[in-house]
């Protein structure tokens, strides 16, 4: 008679949240600290470890099946999975091949990236040395938010101090392999953040959208093959191949994995920005980390301004904050952008503001934004607030965005009516009471001066 064999021991629970004594701040370990940005500072910190070891000791089909294991999605807003986005580059041929960083962060209630540029340039440098090995790109481009002055001066300086330590340049650590950066501040455009507009607007053309296809990957920048990738999904990277797919994998969700940055703001104690696992919840983030609402909250933003709220309710603040569970309750995590909307402020008022932000936006190309978001929109949302609205302009108002949703050349007027139908699901009551009343169900207030 032999012993039966012994049980498999049984898998660690996944990392969801800030609180587990597993999880450890990465990304932003060294944010806010005096000296953060130089080169002798990150290179005293283990900086460039990981991209020498994707350089010396990975091939770049290495390199790509580590961001693959490691389930890393886009962090920008689309959260498609990063290292499948690699593996779309054709093969490489002699011609220039192109990685861009999307460093546009322009949408209402963004703002992690900004201290990533501020703080720690070298680590996004790092990240897009690893991507140019993964993908064999030849030059770089870093494309700052033109508002961003402080983190456009110091990823220049970045650069050239990551250049003249042979970290760019020709023959980099010895590998034979061969990348600069150049960066590239902005004019203010938040349709630049929209891929194929940012790489219009760095040839010097006009910021439109491209037809797709053909795709980046296929034809972008001058035509050649070119990837673009996030701030936040390049920084990514260097932990992940310093510290190994499987590490990154055991944070977050089935379907999110890794840690994530995401910010509050609004009337809370504590607004910021906050790494922490994906899985964990909107509570733990708004409650334990931001302090909790200042004021009586009635509803909240996920992910940014283009994401469709939810209201102050339990079922909601208990979510998890990944990409799969958002999209099942009809909304989306975006960049991660936490927007707390206290319960005196008028909900049509609050979507006024989103809309007037849009319509000033839209680049004009097409008709569903032109004059749909460019002009209807922001003209029916002032005729509201203004009090000179009738009872029949909700359901109209409901009518026109569900026709703009999806019909139009990118997705900037999608990021407009999206909030505009989610208000009107959740908040109705406050548009009609506000159409028949000509004053709003809550008045204004100023908890902003609190």
């Amino acid at each position: 008679m032999t012993d039966a064999p012994a049980p498999a021991p049984d898998k660690p629970a996944p990392i969801q949240s800030r609180h587990d004594p597993r999880y450890e701040v990465t990304m932003y370990r060294y944010m806010g600290v005096e000296g953060a940005h130089t080169l002798d500072f990150y290179r005293s910190h283990g900086g460039y470890d990981a991209a020498r070891k994707a350089l010396l000791e990975m091939t770049p089909a290495q390199v790509v099946d580590e961001v693959k294991a490691s389930g890393l999605r886009g962090r920008g807003g689309a959260g498609f999975p990063t290292g499948v986005k690699w593996s779309f580059m054709p093969p490489v041929d002699a011609r220039p091949r192109y990685l861009v960083c999307n460093a546009d962060e322009s949408e209402p209630g963004s703002f992690k990236d900004r201290y990533v540029l501020e703080d720690d340039p070298h680590q996004l440098i790092e990240g897009m040395l690893i991507a140019a090995r993964a993908m064999s790109s030849t030059h770089g481009f870093i494309y700052i938010r033109g508002e961003y002055y402080l983190g456009y001066t110091r990823t220049v300086a970045a650069v050239q101090e990551a250049r003249a330590a042979g970290l760019l340049g020709t023959d980099i650590l010895g590998s034979g392999m061969s990348f600069d950066i150049t960066v590239h501040r902005g004019a203010g455009a938040y349709i630049c953040g929209e891929e194929t507009a940012l790489m219009n607007s760095l040839e010097g053309l006009r910021a439109n959208p491209r037809l797709k296809p053909p795709f980046p990957a296929a034809a972008g920048m001058y035509g050649r093959p070119t990837t673009i990738n996030n701030v936040e999904t390049l920084t990514s990277v260097v932990h992940i191949v310093s510290k190994g797919a499987a590490w990154f994998a055991a944070m977050g969700s089935e379907d999110s994995k890794g840690t994530k940055v995401y910010q509050v703001s609004g009337p809370v104690k504590r607004p910021g920005v906050y790494e922490m696992p994906m899985g964990a919840t909107f509570r733990e983030l708004i409650y334990d980390f931001a302090g909790g609402p200042t004021v009586e909250a009635k509803a909240f933003i996920p992910g940014g301004s283009s994401t469709p709220m939810f209201p102050w309710e339990d079922r909601f603040l208990d979510m998890s904050m990944d990409f799969g569970t958002l999209a099942k309750n009809g909304s989306m995590l975006g960049t991660g952008g936490v927007i707390v909307i206290p319960r005196d402020k008028c909900i049509v008022d609050a979507l006024y503001n989103l809309v007037r932000f849009y319509a000033h936006e839209s680049c004009g190309k097409c008709t569903p934004c032109r004059e749909g978001v460019g002009h209807w929109l922001p003209r029916m949302y002032q005729k509201l607030v203004a009090g000179l609205g009738r009872p029949e302009d909700v359901d109209l108002l409901e009518n026109v965005v569900g026709n703009i949703r999806g019909t139009a050349f990118c997705p900037l007027a999608d990021a407009c009516v999206m909030p505009v139908q989610a208000s009107l699901k959740w908040f109705r009551d406050e548009y009609e009471y506000l159409a028949a009343n000509g004053r709003p169900k809550y008045q204004k207030n100023d908890w902003w001066q609190a």
